[in-house]
């Protein structure tokens, strides 16, 4: 007997033998759900709808025969796993070995025994069963490895973050002493040389020509210091949000306002940008802190717009959840090497030549994301570009505080 609880097996019996039909219906009696067929190929029409649990038929029958009904059986989706029982009034070995080469999993001879017949039927359920359970367990422990896999990478990033945290706040005190003296004195030089050229240049004539070129060198130097020292000045911003212990209060936040505000302050570092392509779900705004929002989204944005090109598009799509929003950006660039992707997050890492780049951006952006209280996650292919998404909740009741 079946347990009354679950929904009965369901066997499938095809014979061409109204006799045989009604013998084996009867000797399934009523803890089973049958559907009786004369031929193999109304069983493959049926089949998919009835979605049997075993399948039992006769091993000669009008058209297709047994054997290659079970050789089409393994071929369908949702029935190739479906236990199938060959019934047959010959007993050489020959035939058993065909049906069983055609995928069978048990072979009877007729005349049927109600007794065999339904011990073969349970136990081939039985079997079925522990073998899908074993397969749904693997899934689930599949999924649980991953999980724990993106827990594990999450918290190797967040003790990175943490060690550099307590190393940018020292590094970023150091470099803004020296960094005022650069400045001040780079803007100084370039006043100077300007009154040196002019004391140097008699009245209604020009400087000497050898001072000319000589001035103009310094001035270049000049240009360079202040360059340098603003470059450096960008760091040490980058360093201090890394290092920054606490976020101010929330405030309502449009994302689409963040989003519109990082593509603002990156329109000013590129002489020519990508076709942007913004499509935004309406919805209510959210709890956040809007200028570290824009801040968080700034270096995703500038690494969209710098791999995408001036002919390139950037697609930018803000979704409505449950608990809060998703800000998806799609470039068009050349993708992320697999064995790059793990590292994307990592302080001071960086594909980009030496110069051109400290490795602190995608970091500082995971930084700020988590601090306030969100998430952000890459996914790429090679030749099909990078999708980051940024979740922020609705409204953040556990802010961990910025890294």
């Amino acid at each position: 007997m079946t347990d009354t609880s679950e929904p009965s097996p369901r066997v499938l019996v095809c014979d061409d033998s109204p006799t045989m039909r009604a013998l084996i219906r009867s000797m399934l009696g009523p803890d089973y759900e049958v559907l009786l067929v004369e031929t193999g190929e109304e069983a493959l029409e049926r089949a998919p709808g009835f979605a049997p649990d075993v399948i039992v038929s006769d091993l000669l029958l009008p058209g297709i025969s047994g054997s290659e009904l079970c050789r089409r059986i393994r071929k369908t989706a949702g029935l190739a796993e479906v236990p199938f029982i060959l019934v047959t009034t010959l007993a050489d070995a020959t035939s058993r070995a065909l049906g069983l080469e055609a995928g069978a999993d048990d072979y009877l001879y007729k005349p049927l025994r109600e007794r065999e017949l339904r011990a073969r039927v349970v136990s081939l359920l039985r079997l079925h069963r522990a073998l899908v359970g074993l397969e749904s367990r693997q899934h689930e422990l599949e999924t649980t490895n991953a999980a724990l896999r993106e827990a594990q990478a999450a918290l190797v990033r967040a003790g990175k973050l943490a060690s550099v945290g307590t190393l940018a706040a020292g590094l970023a005190h150091e470099i803004n002493n020296p960094l005022s003296y650069i400045k001040a004195g780079a803007r100084s030089l370039s006043v100077t040389l300007g009154e040196v050229e002019r004391l140097a240049t008699p009245p209604g004539g020009h400087a000497p020509a050898e001072l000319t070129a000589l001035l103009s060198d310094a001035r270049e130097v000049a240009a360079e210091m202040l360059e340098g020292s603003q470059r450096l000045e960008r760091i040490a911003g980058d360093l201090r949000v890394i290092a920054s212990p606490d976020a101010p209060n929330d405030e309502s936040v449009d994302p689409a306002e963040a989003v519109e505000s990082a593509f603002l302050l990156v329109r000013s570092r590129f002489p020519a940008l990508p076709r942007l392509d913004i499509q935004v779900e309406p919805g209510p705004p959210i709890q956040s802190v809007g200028r570290l929002l824009t801040q968080g989204l700034l270096p995703v944005v500038e690494n969209a717009v710098q791999v995408s090109g001036p002919g390139g598009v950037v697609q930018v799509r803000i979704r409505q959840l449950n608990v809060g929003v998703e800000i998806s950006i799609q470039d068009s660039g050349p993708g992320i090497p697999a064995d790059v992707l793990p590292r994307i997050f990592d302080p001071f890492f960086t594909t980009r030549p030496q110069g051109q780049g400290m490795g602190l951006g995608l970091s500082v952006a995971y930084g700020i994301v988590h601090g306030l209280g969100g998430d952000i996650q890459v996914e790429s292919r090679p030749g099909q570009g990078a999708c980051f998404r940024v979740r922020m909740p609705r409204r953040n009741t556990a802010r961990v505080g910025l890294p």
